[in-house]
């Protein structure tokens, strides 16, 4: 979380920077609003996101000894999030981009747990001239993954996320509606406990999650 932290005033830094120096330009000039089809020339938003995402997942099982097969699941996800950055010239998009979520994961070995999930990247769009229509890309850098005790009370959280996801969205008056396909992959994990016995083992074992994210936004400029 200290790295979403440095992330979002990172961009806020920049992004306030530039708009302080566009301000003298733009003072002069009339807005040119082509009301409900984008965001206005330029300056900082925030856009706070609500989530649904489906997703295939595996927990990379064969990299255990005397293992020759990784399981398989699905993740039905409800989320919150949030983009923090800057738009340039009504046709770029830099952002930070955070989400928390709860979800429903079903696994072949693991059996059925809730579990809570996190990530966190920087996300650059475009904003296209066709009636607000918007394409993104999110290079993910952190995350986590904790499903609940499974089968046996197995235990497990995995971290350290990468991936990605590319989408586009349409952004019309106060709202924006985007479709991303997102790739993940966890590079770290921790048996916490197995049975009702604390272990809090690190293992080499991964995990990976692929699918689809559907979201509705809330962008705000400033």
């Amino acid at each position: 979380m200290k790295k979403l932290v440095f992330m979002l005033s990172l961009v806020t830094g920049i992004a306030f920077a530039f708009a302080a120096d566009e301000t003298g330009d733009n003072t002069s000039q009339a807005s040119d609003s082509k009301v409900g089809s984008h965001r206005s020339g330029g300056g900082l938003f925030v856009e706070p996101m609500l989530i649904y995402s489906k997703n295939e997942s595996s927990i990379k099982t064969s990299q255990l000894p005397f293992v020759t097969s990784d399981t398989s699941g699905t993740m039905n996800d409800a989320s919150i999030g949030a983009r923090l950055g800057m738009h340039v010239a009504d046709v770029v998009i830099i952002a930070a981009d955070g989400r928390y979520g709860k979800s429903r994961f079903q696994d072949s070995l693991y059996s059925k747990a809730d579990a809570s999930d996190y990530n966190y990247g920087l996300t650059l769009g475009l904003q296209t001239p066709l009636v607000g229509i918007q394409l993104f890309g999110t290079y993910i850098v952190g995350g986590g993954f904790d499903p609940g005790p499974g089968a046996q009370n197995i235990d497990m959280k995995f971290t350290d996320a990468r991936g990605y996801r590319v989408g586009a969205g349409i952004h019309i008056l106060a709202v924006s509606l985007n479709l991303e396909y997102q790739d993940l992959t966890y590079n770290n994990s921790t048996v916490e406990s197995f049975g009702n016995v604390a272990i809090n083992q690190a293992t080499s074992v991964d995990a990976s999650q692929r699918g689809y994210a559907l979201s509705l936004g809330f962008p705000i400029e400033f």
